[in-house]
Formats: C-alpha cells, sequence, structure tokens
C-alpha cells in the first residue's frame, strides 16, 4: 500500500482540528446534534444557507432565540484548536515524500471556514482544500467525493481519505479510496498512516537500538515496577542474535550489557539461591535483579536455563557449565509422573507444558534426543496439544500462544521423526486460533509460530494485518503479555519482546531469512 498511495485527504473538524464540546454551554448536547443532524445544517455546509439565515430555521426547531444559536456555534469555533501530533505527523510524510499530494475535505460553511483560517494550521503545506461551503457539495455526497479526485487528478484506489465520521468513510471506500477513521488516539494522532506508509521492519529495528539494554519487562498492575529478568532478553537474543540489545545476570553472577551498572563484568550475589553455583554455575535464575512478587529466594529453573542454552551463540557455550551436566540435571529432576520439573529445588515441585517444550528442544539441539528419561515429558507435550490443555494459559504462562509458540519451536527442531509426527497437530491446532481475539505479544507468538511450521499465509493474513496495525509511533510495539507470576496470576509483557517478533515476523514475509 504504502509505494502505491499518492493523495492524503484530511477532515478539519475530528481531525486536523479538535474542538472542545464542553465550551459549548449555549446550547445542551442533545440540542447540538438536533440542529447538526437537520436540513438546514446540510444547506449551511453547502453554501446555500448564511450563518444568520441557518440559525433562523434552528431557532424554530429548537424554540431558542437565534442569537443564542449564533454564540452556541462561535463558542464551537473558539474551542478549536490544532491537533499537533498529526501535523507533525503530516510533515515527516511530507518530508520523507515530497511527491505526496496533500487535501482537505471538510464540510464548514464559508464563514465558519474563514474563523477557522486564523488558526496556526500548516494551510499552505496543503495542495488544495475543499471546502463544502464553497464547492457547494457536502460529505457523505458521493459527487463531492468525485468533485475531488476528478480535481486531484489521482485514481481513487491511489488516495487516502482520514475523517472522524463512519458514514464519510463509508462513502470514501465506495468510490475506491482507502479510508482511516480516526475514532481513536492512534489514528487521529497519525499512527496509523504511519503504519500505513511506512515500512514497519525499519521503524522496528530504530526502536530495538534506541531502547537497546532496557527492554524491560512490565507486570498488570504494577505500572511503576521495572521487572528485570533473564528469560525475556534470551528470547529477545535468540530472535535477533543481537547481544548489544540486551543485559544479562550469567548464573556466575556476572552482569552483561548492564546499562550505568557499575558491577557490569563482575560477580554479584545470585538471587539468594541455595543453587545458583549448582553443576559449576550452570543453571539460570529467571531474574536479573533481586527477585520480586515472589520469595527473596528464588531458585534457578529449566525454562532459562533451557533458553540460554538455546540463545546462546556457539562462542559463548564455553563459558558455562557443559551441557551434559545440565541435561542430566534436567532430567533426573522429574516428578512422580516422570516429567521434567520447572526449578531446580525440591520445595517447589512445579511441572509447566512450555517449560517441558524448552527442556526437549535442549535435548535435540545437543543430539540427546534418544534419551529415555525424556520420553514421558514428550508424552505429555503431546497430550497437552492434543486436548486443548493450555487453552486458558495455565500457572506460569498467561495465554494459549505461549504454549503453541513453544510447541512450534520444538517441532522445527526435532526435525522428521517420531516426535515430529505426534507434534504435527500444532498447525491444525494454530489454526484454530486464528482471528481470535488476544493481545500483542501472544499475536505476534501466534504468528510466527504459523510461520514456523509453514501455515499458509492466506490462513493468517487477517491476524498479520491486524497485528502489523498495532505499531507504535517509536517502531516498537505494545507490551501485551505471555506469561505471569505464579504467586498472584499478574501477567507479564515486554515491548522489546513483541517488537523482536515482529522484526522477525516481517523478515520471513518478506523471504529474507
Amino acid at each position: 500500500m504504502a509505494s502505491n498511495v499518492k493523495a492524503l485527504v484530511f477532515d478539519l473538524g475530528g481531525v486536523l482540528l479538535e474542538w472542545d464540546r464542553h465550551s459549548v454551554t449555549s446550547l445542551s448536547p442533545g440540542q447540538f446534534l438536533t440542529i447538526m443532524n437537520s436540513r438546514a445544517w446540510h444547506d449551511l455546509d453547502r453554501g446555500i444557507l448564511t450563518v444568520k439565515e441557518a440559525c433562523k430555521d434552528f431557532s424554530i426547531m429548537l424554540s431558542v432565540e437565534p442569537s443564542v444559536i449564533e454564540s452556541a456555534l462561535e463558542e464551537a469555533q473558539l474551542s478549536l484548536t490544532v491537533n499537533t501530533l498529526l501535523v507533525q505527523t503530516i510533515h515527516d510524510l511530507r518530508a520523507s515524500s515530497p511527491d505526496l499530494k496533500l487535501y482537505i475535505m471538510s464540510n464548514i460553511s464559508r464563514e465558519h471556514y474563514k474563523m477557522v483560517r486564523a488558526l496556526d494550521l500548516p494551510w499552505s503545506i496543503f495542495d488544495f482544500i475543499f471546502v463544502s461551503g464553497i464547492e457547494g457539495m457536502r460529505k457523505p455526497d458521493l459527487c463531492f467525493f468525485q468533485h475531488v479526485i476528478q480535481r486531484t487528478g489521482v485514481d481513487p484506489s491511489q488516495i487516502v481519505m482520514i475523517d472522524d465520521t463512519v458514514e464519510n468513510i463509508c462513502a470514501a471506500r465506495s468510490t475506491g479510496m482507502y479510508g482511516i477513521l480516526a475514532d481513536d488516539s492512534t489514528a487521529k494522532t497519525g499512527g496509523t498512516l504511519l503504519n500505513l506508509l511506512r515500512d514497519p521492519l525499519p521503524r522496528a529495528e530504530v526502536y530495538m537500538k534506541n531502547n537497546a539494554r532496557n527492554h524491560h519487562c512490565v507486570v498488570e498492575g504494577h505500572k511503576n515496577l521495572i521487572l528485570k529478568d533473564n528469560f525475556a532478553q534470551m528470547m529477545i537474543w535468540e530472535l535477533t542474535g543481537n547481544e548489544g540489545l540486551i543485559y544479562l545476570k550469567w548464573p556466575s553472577g556476572k552482569l552483561h550489557g548492564a546499562n550505568g551498572d557499575s558491577m557490569n563484568g563482575q560477580a554479584s550475589d545470585n538471587n539468594g539461591s541455595s543453587v545458583n553455583l549448582d553443576l559449576k554455575n550452570g543453571l539460570w535464575n529467571y531474574f536479573y535483579e533481586e527477585p520480586v512478587l515472589t520469595s527473596r529466594d528464588f531458585p534457578p529453573d529449566a525454562d532459562t536455563t533451557s533458553t540460554a542454552y538455546l540463545s546462546l551463540p556457539p562462542e559463548y557455550l564455553s563459558t558455562v557449565a557443559d551441557v551434559e551436566l545440565v541435561l542430566d540435571a534436567m532430567a533426573t529432576n522429574i516428578d512422580s509422573d516422570g516429567i521434567i520439573q520447572t526449578y531446580f529445588t525440591s520445595d517447589r515441585p512445579r511441572t509447566t507444558p512450555e517449560v517441558c517444550c524448552n527442556v526437549l528442544r535442549v535435548f535435540y539441539r545437543f543430539g540427546h534426543d534418544s534419551d529415555p528419561r525424556i520420553r514421558k515429558t514428550e508424552e505429555w507435550v503431546v497430550s497437552c496439544l492434543e486436548n486443548n490443555a493450555c487453552l486458558n494459559g495455565n500457572r506460569y504462562y498467561s495465554t494459549p500462544e505461549s504454549f503453541l509458540y513453544f510447541v512450534a519451536r520444538l517441532y522445527t527442531e526435532c526435525g522428521p521423526g517420531r516426535l515430529a509426527n505426534e507434534l504435527d497437530v500444532i498447525k491444525g491446532k494454530l489454526e484454530e486460533r486464528l482471528n481470535m481475539p488476544t493481545n500483542p505479544l501472544s499475536l505476534a507468538l501466534r504468528i510466527f509460530a504459523c510461520q514456523l511450521v509453514g501455515i499458509n499465509r492466506s490462513y493468517y493474513r487477517k491476524d498479520l494485518e491486524k497485528f502489523l496495525s498495532l505499531q507504535d509511533r517509536d517502531g516498537g510495539w505494545p507490551a501485551g503479555h505471555f506469561c505471569c507470576v505464579g504467586k498472584t496470576g499478574a501477567r507479564i509483557g515486554n515491548r522489546g519482546l513483541t517488537t523482536a517478533l515482529a522484526a522477525k515476523i516481517i523478515q520471513k514475509e518478506m523471504g529474507t531469512i
């Protein structure tokens, strides 16, 4: 769409200009709506009536003196302010695309148009302004849209209309224009336009770079809490291959990429865990700093440990414990059902399907797929998948997409064979989730999982379009959530992780990876 757009057409009121509805005290909101939906108002818009003539008709409708109505209309006009964020977006778009044509198309009387011209809107940047009171037509009259198309000389398929009224957008689309309904902050500030006209990948990459080593997690219900963890950082590293974007606390206590941290590169306390130095510093802890929203003595876990060994480049593997020791620690840390447990401690007896997926990935990655000790874990993952066990998430993961994503990772990791055959149902399970409402991070996990297992793009196209539309002005995506605090259920998200997934998704769509 971006390369095809040649013209943008903006509405004035509710788009380029905002008005304070509370400033109109002479008429009630109901009275104002009555006159705005009247034939006399339409005639005022078309220039058939003057303001004084229209106010006489309004006076009859409302049984209110014409002077009172004139005063109300003036109050509305005087309350108008320029939408500065949208104007800045327009300047940015014109600067990057000098040939892009800019127009205004507004329902406004001649008199009121003269008043708004006094506002500090960059009028000269627009190639032409279509004023209904001058043109003798108003939106949503199709003739008005056809007039604009003819005067601009631009094919309607190459015109984007931005308006705050749904019937106007409907009319614009019926002529072949692309319509953006300015009904939320993203559309009103130009975010939707940016997502439509700008390449999302460079913007995402700039966001990741600008926020390098500050891609912290956020926790639902804890607005002022900054959660620094190793797990999301490892996921970002695996997705981007860029260690400069993340920070880590190694099992030895050494810090990696700690912005402004005087302990960078030095050993430190290891979250108070009594087992952190086990296996010659091979077991990883979820937390980068002191544990929050849980007990102070937080043990290392198989999820973070597995993700670390899956994410670390070969040159780093030699700096941590031999993977053989770690795999043996995992294989012997099982519950009474023979399933590998989440924590390397006896006082937290937990098994988690998503964690099991990551553990199994490590066994397959390092050539231990024939280890008989992982069979029960494999069977449980397959059973969870077949029976939709994680449809509502679970103790540590907040969405079904989290499990499906990690299964998709396992499916591609294990390669052709018995387990892949048993996990092949992942494709159908993902297709069942397509177009289901969810949060941005979960949506990213769903789409990338679809790409990993080879689902045809036509199936997840709507999800992809929805996800791409969520890109924020700074180039990043919302944090969303994918896991949660086991003790309270508070959901955890990360803008950096969502954006790293977005970049990977876009790259796959482009066929560059």
